[in-house]
């Protein structure tokens, strides 16, 4: 039996269905959203996973000068909004190294974010930049896990409260920061993590840092 002819108008129907139906098919699926390094949040804040530099930070203005501190890399990193733009490469860190909670007399650094709440231009230790630990958030940590009484919690809060500044009289410690060396060897610093809990860097390097921040300047410790 032969073949059905098939006419030229009859394929130019089935292809003109077929276009339609794959028209069809592509108006159901949504687009892909973009990607991007950052979300943007209120008031044009950055939560910011930059790729160029690596840094995971709190959210900050484009224009805020703050502080990152990796604990992994050992590096002091001077950021405005999402560019670092001074880096200092090495610090020393507690003798007995870094975590979330410290207590008085661990010689441990604390991880968190924090702010520069004083400066002493004048210290032993050439400069000294105080962040505020412990502050109202560590206590609520701190309390959480038993570290410290409600009592002490609350004078912590209470003394946060009036003065803006950390009260160390608890079983948390405080007067921790970054400072200098004053007359201890740079070669030394390089090799030994020596403090109580603050971060150290050569003297020539907190006098250049202490001129890019100020009290309120962002610290972020990780």
């Amino acid at each position: 039996m032969p073949a059905p002819i098939i006419t030229r108008s009859f394929k130019l129907l089935v292809l003109s269905l077929l276009v339609t139906a794959t028209q069809a098919s592509a108006s159901l699926i949504e687009p892909a959203e973009p990607l991007t390094s950052s979300v943007t949040g209120s008031a044009g804040n950055h939560f910011l996973n930059d790729i160029d530099t690596g840094i995971s930070l709190l959210p900050v203005d484009d224009d805020v000068v703050w502080l990152h501190i990796s604990l992994q890399d050992r590096t002091v990193s001077v950021v405005r909004g999402r560019n670092v733009f001074h880096v200092i490469p090495h610090f020393a860190i507690g003798i007995n190294g870094a975590d979330n909670l410290r207590i008085r007399g661990s010689a441990m650094t604390p991880k968190g974010e924090f702010r520069i709440e004083r400066i002493n231009p004048n210290s032993q230790y050439t400069t000294f930049l105080g962040i505020n630990y412990p502050n109202p958030a560590v206590a609520e940590q701190a309390l959480a896990t038993g570290l410290i009484t409600e009592e002490e919690a609350e004078r912590i809060r209470r003394y946060y409260l009036q003065h803006r500044l950390s009260y160390p009289n608890t079983a948390l410690g405080g007067d921790i920061g970054i400072h200098g060396l004053g007359s201890r060897d740079p070669f030394l610093n390089e090799r030994v993590d020596w403090t109580e809990g603050c971060l150290a860097i050569e003297n020539g390097q907190i006098r250049i840092l202490s001129s890019l921040v100020g009290i309120d300047t962002p610290v972020l410790i990780q």
